[in-house]
Order: structure tokens, then sequence, then C-alpha cells
């Protein structure tokens, strides 16, 4: 490529390559290395020999032969190889002949390898024993947050089902090293082993068994199936999915039978792997197959530290939630194991949505009916698995926060926030106006590279700040560090009547919570008419809570009675027009919809390319709003009675067509919520539409997270028809300390 002058040498080998694969059949095209001779009997040796053979189980001359071979080239090389003798040495080839050497009985150490490719957060390509646990910590932390942030393909296969492969073999590996003591405890992180490795290998697991096809095979592919087969084997033996065993082991019997069906095409390789062209491998390919067609489930035990992670509590847990959501749309006629494993993977985003909690907002007495920490994980979680929408962990993580923020400053507006500014509420709307009219300006970076004035903390799912390189912040922390504390030292306020509630430290927490949004990286980094979208949304978001509240009072004041329940005698607008705008803008749900399509846009790029999209997003997005407002009232009729909250059965078109004079108030309230169910199905057919017209005009794979964005709007207002998770609000909310 660089040669200045015609090689001579260089040409014969072509010329040879050439004529050695043509007497084996090809015709045209070259490899971009060649011969690959220990990539292919260090992977194969270590795969057969992981996979249940016996090195008794071949000839020993073989083994012999090809074991000499492996041994020679890292003596030549100072215990590290390449593709090929003679080849630039890499960090995969060297480790699978190391691990091929040692399961063989040959021991050799991994200094060498270390020293010739470690970083300083990973492992490079090209240039476990207790002494090794940073090293083997290290790469943990690399394939954990690679799976948060970006769980597809890697870049030298083109099926996201082997790196799923690698990384549960390794994970599972991991686990039981640690539970037998052998990795130096003190120096894996609690993130790492709690959170990071269960949430990953779990992820890992729904996604192998939700990807069979009908025949057995993942992608009908040969070589595919055998990688997933090979996945679900070590995970399989994990303590925390014994009511899965049955189900799993059932889809490695279909995904085996499909390959003995398939045996005589084993040789027959699929094109899979990336090198400079997509190749294949028929040494690889047989090898795959037949490990797969050898693996059992392991039966060995794993300690009480690994079963400890995910604790027994928590299975009861699980089934009682897994009771109630069979009964909720649209997992009601989701098969049982899919529902538990949804719920098992939600469990681990519970603890860290709890752990974040109090990064904006800080606590209420007696508003503790926090259900909704329960429900937001499986709700994105459980969407994702039931439409198999693909799409990063990190994202419905983001997406979780900012629904539990959601039901956070709701309460927050109406207690604390009404309680300071119920008299001056003109002065607040001019603080949220200005608070959100500008779109972020990309601020001077310091020496450092840092951007100035921002944080590079965002919190993690243990409810610990991360650094990022990046140097830009969600704005999760804005000022308030983990432990509760402000920043700069300042403590919560330990009595309920001062700190956060008087009017400087309101304005403190509204500006860390639109901070949480218009500071987020993938904000920051999207174009400037959907940081301007989002803007506008925020604050007709905010401005939303102040009107709902004004509404209340003249509710209260000017309300009357029909058999019982209120009736906003002298409303201010029509029920249409109140639902379509302040009572929609008030869910959150627009608000939502233009942050999600920030996080979804890749590397800045505008998800929306023309007129026609941006208006059917809009008109979609509040036919959703709009359904999601009327089934929350429907399911919170009796909270908001007691709280004289106004709810949309209190305008009094809900007085047209009522029960006769004489109906007892259930029978009034009854027929008002059927009527108000009526509506919302109306709503969901002007939905429908919308996203009907938004097919034949979106990017297929915007509108597929799309959808589980309405999806998982829609699942709300289902389970607010059969049980209302919102914040009961005390008759005055006290902050309390922490």
């Amino acid at each position: 490529m660089n040669a200045s002058v015609w090689d001579e040498d260089a040409e014969n080998y072509l010329r040879s390559v050439f004529e050695q694969k043509a007497i084996e059949g090809n015709r045209g095209g070259f490899p971009s290395a060649f011969p690959s001779t220990i990539f292919e009997i260090s992977w194969v040796l270590d795969l057969l020999i992981e996979s249940g053979f016996d090195k008794d189980d071949f000839l020993l001359a073989d083994m012999r032969k090809l074991t000499l071979l492996l041994e020679k080239n890292l003596q030549a090389h100072k215990g590290i190889v390449g593709w090929a003798p003679g080849c630039l040495p890499d960090a995969d080839d060297t480790a699978k002949t190391i691990s091929a050497l040692r399961l063989l009985g040959w021991n050799k150490e991994v200094e060498p390898m270390l020293k010739a490719f470690e970083s300083d957060a990973s492992f490079i390509t090209y240039r476990g024993e207790p002494k090794y646990t940073k090293e083997i910590v290290k790469c943990a932390n690399f394939l954990s947050q690679t799976w948060m942030h970006n769980n597809g393909p890697d870049k030298w296969h083109t099926s996201v089902q082997y790196p799923m492969m690698l990384i549960a073999e390794a994970f599972v590996l991991f686990l039981k090293h640690w539970g037998k003591g052998e990795l130096d405890s003190e120096a894996v992180p609690a993130e790492l082993i709690h959170q990071g490795i269960p949430r990953t290998l779990l992820d890992i697991l729904a996604r192998t068994m939700r990807m069979q096809h009908a025949d057995g095979s993942w992608e009908s592919k040969r070589e595919v199936t055998a990688y997933a087969i090979l996945t679900l084997a070590p995970l399989l033996s994990l303590p925390w999915v014994d009511f899965l065993k049955p189900e799993g082991i059932a889809c490695m019997y279909r995904g085996k039978a499909y390959l003995e069906n398939n045996r005589p095409k084993w040789r027959e390789a699929e094109r899979l792997w990336v090198e400079k062209t997509v190749y294949s491998s028929s040494n690889l390919s047989q090898a795959y197959c037949l490990a797969a067609s050898k693996i059992v489930v392991p039966t060995s035990f794993m300690s009480q530290k690994v079963t400890d992670l995910l604790p027994p509590q928590l299975t009861k847990k699980m089934a009682k939630m897994s009771g109630f959501f069979a009964n909720v749309s649209p997992f009601s006629d989701a098969p049982k194991w899919k529902l538990q494993l949804s719920l098992l993977q939600s469990a681990q985003y519970t603890i860290a949505l709890k752990g974040n909690r109090y990064n904006i907002f800080p606590p209420f007495e007696k508003a503790s009916d926090e259900k909704y920490q329960e429900y937001i994980p499986f709700s994105w979680i459980g969407c994702k698995d039931y439409l198999s929408t693909a799409i990063s962990a990190e994202t419905l993580w983001q997406m979780m926060l900012v629904s539990m923020f959601s039901f956070q400053i709701d309460a927050y507006m109406e207690t604390v926030v009404w309680e300071q500014y119920r008299d001056r509420l003109p002065e607040l709307k001019l603080f949220i106006r200005r608070l959100c009219s500008g779109i972020p300006e990309k601020r001077k970076r310091t020496d450092d590279g840092d951007i100035e004035g921002v944080s590079k903390k965002l919190p993690g799912l243990n409810g610990i700040s991360n650094t990022l390189g990046n140097g830009t912040t969600n704005g999760a922390s804005n000022g308030l560090a983990a432990n509760g504390t402000l920043q700069d030292g300042q403590p919560l306020a330990s009595n309920g009547h001062n700190g956060f509630l008087n009017g400087g430290n309101v304005e403190t927490v509204l500006t860390k919570y639109v901070n949480f949004a218009m500071q987020h990286p993938k904000v920051v980094q999207s174009p400037p008419s959907l940081r301007a979208w989002l803007a506008q949304e925020l604050q007709t978001f905010l401005l939303a809570h102040i009107t709902h509240m004004e509404d209340c009072v003249e509710l209260a004041s000017s309300g009357g009675t029909a058999e019982g329940s209120f009736t906003w005698q002298k409303p201010r607008t029509t029920f249409f027009n109140w639902v379509r705008s302040t009572s929609a803008d008030h869910t959150s749900c627009p608000y939502g919809f233009v942050f999600f399509l920030c996080l979804i846009s890749q590397n800045g790029h505008d998800v929306i390319t023309s007129v026609q999209q941006r208006y059917a997003l809009e008109d979609a997005c509040r036919h959703l709003a709009t359904m999601c407002r009327q089934y929350n009232d429907f399911g919170s009729v009796v909270r908001d009675h007691d709280e004289k909250n106004l709810n949309s059965v209190n305008f009094p078109e809900f007085d047209l067509g009522a029960p006769q004079q004489g109906a007892s108030a259930e029978e009034v309230v009854e027929k008002r919520k059927r009527d108000l169910l009526a509506i919302a199905q109306y709503e969901r057919r002007g939905l429908n539409r919308a996203v009907g017209e938004l097919e034949d005009c979106l990017d297929a794979k915007v509108l597929e997270k799309l959808r589980l964005f309405i999806q998982v709007t829609d699942f709300y207002g289902h389970i607010y028809v059969a049980r209302d998770i919102g914040i009961r609000h005390a008759a005055q909310a006290k902050a309390v300390p922490a």
C-alpha cells in the first residue's frame, strides 16, 4: 500500500495464495490475512475443550502436533502471537493461544500479553489468579460499560450473538472465581459485581431466548445457532434463574435439533466474520457446531456469595408483581417465564433508581407512596422485551430517570412550590420562562478539556456519580452529590420549614430539574431545532403545573356536587380544549417524547428530516399525551376527589347523559369513568392514524424505538386502570431530611 516500487516477492506471495485457494474451489478475491494458522487452531482447540470435550477424545499425535505449533510460536515471539506465524501479534490470538494451552495442561504465563497490550482503561487489540485481579476488573468494567451504552454487534463479527456468547462465558467465569475468593475482593468494585455484571448477563439471557426462531435456529444460520446454545449453557447455571431452566434448556434442545438436521452443511460456513471484508471459516463453523452439540448446562453449584447478589426475597416480590402485571395489557398474554425474566432484569434498575431518587428533589413527609419506583424499571424493560426493541440499556436508564423525576416534579410543584408561591405565581411563571427560554450555548472549554461551568459527573446505576471523559453532564447530579448534600458542601435542610421550602431553594431545585434535560450530553449534541423543541415542551410542562394548580383553586371555590361527585360549574374552557392542552402537557408525555428523540438520535443527526414528519410526530404525541391523561384520571378519581384535585370527570360535559335522579354516587362516578374510557379510545384511534402516517415517512429504526415510547406510555395507562400508583399528598407535605 505504501510501497514506492513494485515488490516481486509480494506479487509471488499473492499468486501463490490465489493458486492455493483456486485448488480449493475459490474463484477470485483475496483474504486480508493468509494463512490463518494460529487463529483457527487456537480458537478450535479452546472451544472444543471448553464445551466438554477431553483431549483424550482426539488422536494423541494430532493434539501433540497442534500444541507444539502453538507453543513454538509463543516462544518465538516472547509470549505473544498473531494471526499466523510471522504476523503482527495481537491480544485476541495471544489470549486464545494461552487459554488453549492451559486447558491442555501447559502452564503459560500471561505477563507478556499484559505488558504488550494493556492500556489505561482496557486492553488494545494490537500493540485467573488474585495477582491479576486488577487487569481482570479492567476488562470486566470495560465490557460492562460498553454493553450498557452500545449492546450491539462487535466490529469483527456480523452477528450480535457472537459478542453475547463471549461476554456470557467471561462474566460467568468471573462470578465463579469471585465467589470462590480467588479474586481480590477489595479490588472488585461493588457496582460491577452487584449491578454491572448481573445486569449484563440477564440482558444477554433475555435477548438470546427471545431471538430464537420457530425452527429452533438463531438468524437461520448454523454457526450463529451454535453461538446461542453456547451462550445459554453458562447463563442457565446462574442461581438466580432456576425458574427459567426448563424453558432455557428447551431452547437449547430446539437449537441442537436444528444443528443435527443440518449436520451435512456444517462445513459450508456462513460469512459472518469481519476483516477487510466479510469472510467464513469452515474449521470454525464445524468446531462451533460440534461444541454446541456437546455442551450441557453445568451442574456445579455457585457459591452463596453469587446467590446473594439477587437475594431470595427478590424472587418472592417478583412472583407477586408478576401476578399483577399478568393481568395488565400487553402482558396478559405473555408467557410467565418472559414476564418473570423481565422483572428480574428490572430489579437491578429498581435498586439503582432508588439510589438516585434524591438527586434533584428532597424527600417528602407522608408522600411515601413510591410504588412508581418499582413500576418504572419494568415499564421500560418489560415493554422493550415485549416488542423486542433494539435499544441500549443506557437509553432505557435515562428514560427511567425521566419517568421518576416526572412523578417527583408533580408532587413537588403541588406541595412545596404551591406553598411558597401561591401568592406570587406571576413571579414563578417568569422565572420558569427565563429558565427554559434559551437553547444552551456551547461553553468554552478550559485548558484541561472540560466545559466551563459544567460538571463531568453522571449518575451511575449504583446511585454514585460516574466520571465521563466527554466533559458534559446529563444534569442528574447538577450540584447535588450522591450523599444528598449540595456539591459545595451545604447540607440538605434538616428542618421541614427551612431549606427547600424557601423560594430561593425552590428556584435551585427547578434549575437542577431543567438542567437535567437541557445539559444532558445527548441533548447538547442534538440539532438546534430539536433542542429548541425540547426547551419549549419543558417550559410548557412546568407552566401547565401552575395552570393546573390555579384550576384546582377554581374548582374548590366554584365547584358544586352532582350526585356526590365534584363538578366544575364554570370552567375557564371546555373539556376538549383543557384535556388537549393543559392536561396533556401536565402529563410530561410531550416533554418526555422530545427528550427520547434526543436520546435516540445518532451522533447529533436530526431524526426529523421534513416538516411532514415533524407535524405527524407532534400529532401522534398529542393524541398519546391526551390518552395518557384520560387513563391517569380514570385510575385516580378517588385520590383526586380526596385531594380536591381537578380530574377529567369534574367537567360539566360529563353530566350529559347522567343517570336518572336518585342514582347513587357510585353509579354516577362509574358512568363518568366509562365515558372517560370511551373518549380515551377515541384518542387511541387518532394515535394509530398518526403512527400510520409515520410508517410511510419516518426512518424504520427511529419508528421502532418510538413504538417503545408509545407502548410504555400506554402501559402506564393500563396500570392506572388497574391500580393508582401516583404519590398521595399529605394535607400539608413537608420536606424532611434524608
